[in-house]
């Protein structure tokens, strides 16, 4: 066939666009043109500038660069060689092969934006191997598609389990991580038995008082930090009925005796749970689960850091207290309690009697020691009592709330 000069200066030009547009993208994304710093390396950039990418279905890209498509698929191709001559003509207008390309905007788009893609994420992290430490799943996109085929968590409290695919999102700079201390109850502390009481709990490096639906929105969105780069989010806690003080076995996560979420920002620093019923006589555990807005539970930049929640152990009623703990004898006053009282005892006489907080087992009553020196455990509400032929302990009550 013969061409006239005029027709192959129509002709030269479309093909050339058209070997552009077919040009294979690396590992399903297309390498962007045009202007780089459009939309500062977004998907789809600013105005149509800089080439996209398409998905392993096939995607077409906006540009001034051009498009391109997956070369996975001829129907795609051929979608791709229609949108790059569209994007010479109509401002770099695209379309996303599934249906959705967002107009440009990273945050409603359908695919992953090639700025984001994190290059580590493709090693196992055992490149240099060490020995016990397991390798990491990889990923070449993100880990975008890791819950295809589960139960997805879709903003719900599933507790037979679930895939959630939401990132993780804002990490905290480590001058910036949340902490919290009870002030009430402290630890050892005795409280009156089925009598109102309040939880008091300062916190810092954390604006609390951010609290999504948990209905309708658990884990749904990332993370997010304020400006001062401190977690936005909301506390908790839970309080546990244990067998004793001294209780050593791992308690039943379903299982507790109070738990509220503290919905309100800290005042002065200080968040309060109101425990209107009171608690039965018995040993108690107390702790704080402090969260991002959407309950999940906080992240923070580096693997070694304190706790970023506290715990706290109490008794609720003297005796009540004394009938939960196991072990007979088990006094509720801390070491340097019971180790002071044993000095002073022995200086006394060598024979003296070991002294316990108000929170002792007045129950189990004063043990008589034998000659040899060895004390009695006495009820901190007895006063302590005489051991053998030794002098009488010193009295160790703790101020009760």
């Amino acid at each position: 066939m013969k061409f006239s000069a005029t027709t192959l200066l129509v002709i030269l030009p479309l093909l050339a666009a058209q070997a552009s547009a077919l040009a294979v993208p690396e590992s399903g994304f297309a390498r962007r043109a045009g202007n780089a710093k459009d939309g500062q390396g977004s998907f789809g950039g600013k105005g149509g500038k800089g080439a996209a990418a398409g998905v392993a279905a096939g995607a077409a890209a906006k540009g001034k660069g051009g498009a391109a498509a997956n070369s996975t698929s001829s129907a795609a191709g051929s979608a791709a060689t229609a949108a790059a001559s569209n994007a010479t003509t109509a401002n770099g207008a695209a379309a996303n092969a599934t249906g959705g390309g967002g107009g440009g905007d990273p945050q409603t788009s359908l695919t992953l934006d090639p700025s984001v893609i994190c290059s580590n994420f493709k090693q196992d992290g055992n490149e240099t191997p060490t020995p016990g430490q397991s390798p990491s799943l990889t990923s070449q996109n993100n880990f975008i598609n890791f819950c295809v085929g589960q139960t997805l968590t879709n903003g719900l409290q599933i507790q037979k389990g679930s895939c959630n695919p939401a990132p993780i999102g804002m990490i905290p700079p480590t001058t910036q991580m949340p902490t919290a201390k009870f002030q009430f109850p402290v630890n050892m502390a005795n409280i009156a038995p089925n009598t109102a009481f309040t939880v008091k709990m300062a916190v810092s490096g954390f604006e609390t008082g951010s609290f999504a639906n948990a209905e309708k929105s658990y884990f749904a969105a990332p993370q997010q930090l304020n400006a001062q780069q401190q977690i936005i989010g909301h506390s908790h806690v839970v309080i546990q009925l244990m067998d004793s003080i001294t209780q050593t076995t791992t308690l039943d996560p379903t299982k507790f005796s109070f738990f509220q979420g503290l919905n309100s920002p800290a005042v002065d620093g200080v968040l309060t749970a109101d425990v209107t019923n009171g608690l039965p006589a018995g040993a108690y555990k107390i702790s704080s689960i402090n969260t991002a807005g959407n309950h999940q539970p906080a992240v923070v930049a580096v693997a070694q850091h304190g706790s970023l929640d506290d715990t706290v152990y109490f008794t609720v009623g003297g005796s009540g207290a004394g009938a939960s703990n196991a072990t007979a004898g088990a006094a509720a006053a801390s070491s340097t309690d019971a180790a002071a009282a044993a000095s002073t005892s022995a200086a006394a006489g060598g024979k003296g009697a070991a002294a316990a907080s108000s929170a002792a087992a007045a129950a189990t009553g004063a043990a008589k020691g034998n000659a040899g020196g060895k004390g009695a455990n006495a009820g901190g509400s007895q006063g302590g009592a005489k051991g053998g032929q030794g002098k009488q302990g010193r009295r160790f009550i703790r101020e009760a709330y």
